[in-house]
């Protein structure tokens, strides 16, 4: 890891800066993006998640008991895992596009897709790590939910949410440094670790107002256009409708976060490595 030169700080407008201009010259790739990769895949494990019910009752799954509870875990980690794929590939795919420009090239989906399944298996690796990590925290927190109190396992997922948080942060970037520099899975999360040390508060800020602000703004505005709305009077077709609705809602924001990691990459390529690093920069300007 390089010195940090010193004249070279974090910039937390630099990088939201980047991002907007990358976002605002690739309008069209970044909407069919997130449209193919984050809208329709969350749509279709949203509509499996709404019929699921009544599937679980074909198998005898309602209720308490080892059955229900193993049936129940396996359909949400499977769905996870199934529904992480296209997500992860999304990531690789805005992530080769920002690389791409550093030749001149203007990023299409087919050629950004060739490249991020050439690196699917280290960003499937980084992405099914940090979906395990979360997964055990939460179901070891509805596990003592179950068998003490509410309380109880608010606390316990508390304390193991807490150091999965830190953790999420210090390797935040290991979707851009494995695509960018076609390191392993292991490799690019060491990676993100090294780039990341000493600006992880300012990261971890970055990453919850983009977060927050995206969806408290989305939100208001999927609230607003649902007012006069009765839930129970939609058809099949609406309720479709509706739930593609909350679909490109994540998915914008998934959209957003990635060209924000890709944009936070350059800027810490930046800090750590110095001028050297200002090819990278430049494909986000």
């Amino acid at each position: 890891m390089g010195a940090q030169g010193p004249s070279e700080k974090f910039r937390l407008g630099r990088v939201i800066g980047n991002a907007a201009a990358f976002l605002r010259r690739n309008a069209i790739f970044s909407i069919a993006a997130g449209t193919l990769f984050f809208a329709l895949p969350l749509a279709l494990i949203n509509l499996s998640t709404r019929y699921w019910p009544t599937l679980a009752f074909h198998l005898g799954a309602i209720g308490s008991g080892p059955w229900p509870m193993s049936v129940n875990l396996g359909f949400s980690m499977a769905s996870g895992l199934i529904g992480a794929v296209p997500n992860l590939v999304g990531q690789a795919v805005l992530s080769k596009a920002a690389a791409g420009e550093i030749n001149g090239n203007r990023p299409s989906v087919a050629s950004c897709v060739q490249t991020a399944l050439q690196h699917i298996f280290p960003v499937l690796g980084i992405g099914y790590t940090i979906y395990l990590v979360v997964f055990v925290a939460r179901s070891g927190s509805a596990a003592v939910e179950l068998s003490y109190s509410p309380q109880a396992g608010g606390l316990v997922f508390l304390l193991l949410i807490v150091p999965c948080i830190v953790w999420g942060v210090a390797i935040s970037v290991a979707v851009p440094v494995s695509v960018a520099e076609g390191l392993g899975t292991v490799a690019s999360m060491s990676r993100s670790r090294d780039l990341t040390k000493g600006y992880r508060w300012w990261i971890f800020g970055l990453i919850s107002v983009v977060v927050i602000g995206l969806l408290l703004g989305l939100r208001l505005a999927t609230e607003l256009g649902l007012t006069f709305v009765s839930l129970q009077s939609l058809s099949p077709l609406a309720i479709v409708l509706l739930t593609f609705q909350g679909a490109m809602v994540s998915a914008i924001i998934w959209t957003v976060l990635s060209i924000i990691l890709a944009t936070t990459y350059a800027e810490l390529r930046q800090v750590k490595e110095g001028p050297g690093a200002d090819e990278l920069a430049e494909i986000f300007s």
